[in-house]
């Protein structure tokens, strides 16, 4: 029997170390916690724990390696118990026809009691693991058994051709020992016996027997110590595998910029979640969370300093979720959070709050004060039939609505369940849809209060769906993004608002609303480009109107394809202004020409807060600064009467009119616009 050190698998593990922890920056191919796990390089490029796993026999016997060294040995000694059991079961065939009745009394009964042995002792090494010093006992048991029946068999009958015999008992127990100890008595006790036989023979058999002794005790050793040696170095490279395996899992699952747990891990998490609480019935939260104002903050100060801030924001929710919340990173500005056992709506929300406010503090990252907020949408699951993929939806529908009502935080229910529902319905219906035909455009004043003249209109979609009839326009728009079938809408409805505005009598600015798509495509920017040009309608008539979070989603792309629009000689406008991010900064960088008062400060105006010192601070600032001013959603006389003394030039609100379809227009021209205020009317709030 031989063996060999399996070299490969070392320079498997060393590649497998250099592959996980290259830097690819420095040039240093081990990070400072591998180095700490398997130790510095050598100049053959082999870990110096693993060169030594590979070249020294020294191996600290822990527990773990004892461990390792049984598992290796038992299936050796098992493989030589049976050959044992076999053989001895032969030998007391043979003792019953060569031995007389004393013989065979003895040297049978031996033989029998060892062949039985050995047999159970294989039995018992196929039913379980043994430990280490089990191993010890029963090969000496082995040992004693053997060593017994060769005493009494020369006793009996001293034949010195069969001395040898011992010498072959100390080669094949001390090859299979799993310790020192038991090799050394293996080989000794063997030696002086078959020794003091063969004195008993004669000084010419002590003679042989000394030189065959002596070559057999080297041999048994050499035997032992190579078995041992390459068991041991191939645990040791097991176990330093195993090691490096655990490390790359444990970097597999972490976020490599936060240090949180990853996605992958999440999810893993997520599952494990899932499925206690289906069998304990206890359930738990699940949040998504977002944050609010990243996206300007790592295009101005650079992606180090938004990696600093993430890594910062993670530190500070794994601080804030504690001990029962499992907090991750799914990448980009997104983080999750899964909380454990359910807890009540009005906890979760305080738990909400806590997480907003711990991120909303204030950061100072390399000198620089930054400051952010974050949007939290949570999913409740109670021992319900849920998947993963279904409480991650809910949770991020959550995370849209606190996002769109700028609530902060918002927790998935019932009402949730069924508008979602009405959505993918509506998302089924868009997908099958004849938007050229389903689809149609209504037109809503823009007036110049001082001239009290209409300015212009603004475009607004409208869809009217044969299953599911009229679909408020701010549903079926946010699935159209949603689905991507907004670039398939905004040519044709562009087309046919271009079509109503060549055939008005009079120069009015035609405004057309861009979706996030629109903007994020060079080739719709460009198709937009030509249908324009291809119209006839003046192109300095019309304005695009774009949102403050569209722009700040990709500044640099929404910069890119406003200035191919303004190249042509359209309009820019920046809508719904002062409910998100941008400044003034970002507004001259642009080269807005028009900013659209939001509805919500309008509306405001009535609960005499302090809308009307915002209102009139954005009107001062954008004279001061010659870009055009629109107030929308003007209800009321008072509302009106305010904005003309705050200096608001051009207004649109159903106190002028509701949107009205392009065939209508020429008699609401006719009259003018002064018909009698409309307030609250149907679809107040969808300005597109």
């Amino acid at each position: 029997m031989s063996f060999q050190i399996n070299s490969k698998k070392q320079d498997e593990i060393a590649s497998l170390a250099k592959r996980l922890t290259m830097d690819g920056a420095g040039g240093d191919p081990y990070s400072a916690e591998v180095r700490e796990l398997i130790g510095e390089p050598d100049r053959t490029g082999l870990p110096i724990r693993l060169r030594d796993a590979r070249t020294s026999g020294a191996i600290a016997m822990t527990d773990e390696m004892k461990g390792h060294l049984a598992r290796s040995y038992q299936p050796i000694s098992r493989a030589v118990l049976a050959a044992a059991a076999f053989y001895f079961a032969l030998i007391t065939v043979a003792h019953y026809f060569d031995e007389n009745f004393v013989g065979f009394l003895l040297l049978g009964s031996i033989s029998v009691i060892t062949s039985i042995a050995c047999l159970s002792m294989y039995l018992e090494f196929r039913r379980r693991e043994l430990a280490y010093e089990e191993l010890e006992l029963r090969a000496l048991i082995v040992f004693g058994l053997i060593h017994g029946s060769l005493v009494a068999h020369h006793i009996l009958h001293l034949e010195p051709p069969k001395l040898i015999y011992f010498t072959f008992l100390a080669l094949v127990i001390a090859t299979v020992s799993i310790s020192a100890r038991t090799a050394a008595v293996a080989v000794l006790i063997p030696l002086f016996t078959m020794l003091s036989f063969a004195y008993q023979a004669g000084p010419e058999t002590l003679r042989q027997h000394i030189f065959i002794g002596i070559a057999g005790t080297l041999v048994a050793y050499c035997m032992a110590k190579l078995t041992g040696t390459a068991i041991r170095r191939e645990i040791q490279a097991r176990i330093v595998a195993d090691q490096l395996r655990n490390s790359s899992e444990s970097l597999a699952d972490a976020d490599m910029l936060t240090g949180l747990p990853n996605r992958r891990h999440f999810f893993r998490e997520l599952k494990s979640y899932l499925k206690r609480s289906r069998r304990a019935g206890n359930g738990f939260a699940l949040a998504i969370i977002d944050l609010d104002g990243f996206k300007p903050v790592n295009d101005k100060f650079g992606h180090a300093v938004g990696d600093k801030l993430l890594f910062e924001v993670g530190r500070r929710l794994a601080v804030a979720g504690g001990q029962s919340c499992f907090a991750a990173r799914l990448g980009g500005d997104e983080f999750a959070v899964l909380v454990e056992n359910a807890p009540e709506v009005g906890d979760l929300e305080g738990l909400g709050q806590h997480l907003r406010h711990a991120i909303s503090q204030p950061y100072e990252i390399i000198g620089i004060q930054i400051s952010i907020s974050a949007s939290v949408g949570f999913a409740l699951e109670q021992a319900t039939i849920l998947t993963e993929s279904d409480l991650i939806e809910r949770a991020d529908y959550a995370l849209y609505q606190a996002k769109e009502t700028q609530s902060g935080v918002v927790i998935y229910s019932d009402e949730h369940e069924t508008a979602r529902r009405d959505s993918a319905a509506v998302e089924h219906c868009l997908r099958h849809c004849d938007a050229d035909r389903e689809m149609y455009v209504l037109y809503q004043p823009q007036v110049d209060i001082l001239s009290g003249k209409t300015v212009g209109f603004e475009a607004l979609a409208r869809w009217n769906s044969p299953e599911l009839g009229e679909i408020r326009p701010d549903v079926f728009i946010a699935a159209a993004e949603r689905t991507g079938r907004i670039v398939e809408m905004t040519p044709i409805l562009l087309r046919k608002a271009l079509a109503a505005a060549a055939a008005w009598d009079g120069d009015f600015k035609l405004s057309f609303n861009l979706s996030t798509r629109d903007i994020d495509s060079s080739a719709a920017i460009d198709n937009i480009c030509q249908i324009v040009s291809a119209s006839g309608y003046p192109a300095h008539m019309v304005e695009f109107e774009v949102t403050e979070t569209l722009v700040m989603a990709d500044f640099a792309q929404a910069k890119s394809s406003l200035a191919k629009l303004s190249a042509l000689g359209a309009r820019i406008a920046l809508d719904d202004f002062g409910v998100g991010y941008t400044n003034f900064d970002y507004i001259d960088r642009l080269c807005v020409d028009t900013i659209k008062i939001d509805r919500t400060f309008v509306r405001r105006l009535d609960e005499r807060g302090s809308a009307e010192k915002v209102i009139r601070a954005m009107i001062d600032m954008c004279a001061k600064l010659r870009i055009d001013i629109v107030v929308e959603g003007v209800e009321t006389e008072r509302q009106l009467a305010f904005l003309r003394a705050a200096g608001a030039r051009c207004i649109q609100g159903y106190y002028f009119s509701v949107p009205m379809k392009a065939a209508e227009i020429p008699a609401y021209l006719v009259r003018g616009h002064a018909s009698a205020p409309k307030e609250n009317a149907e679809f107040s709030l969808m300005a597109g």
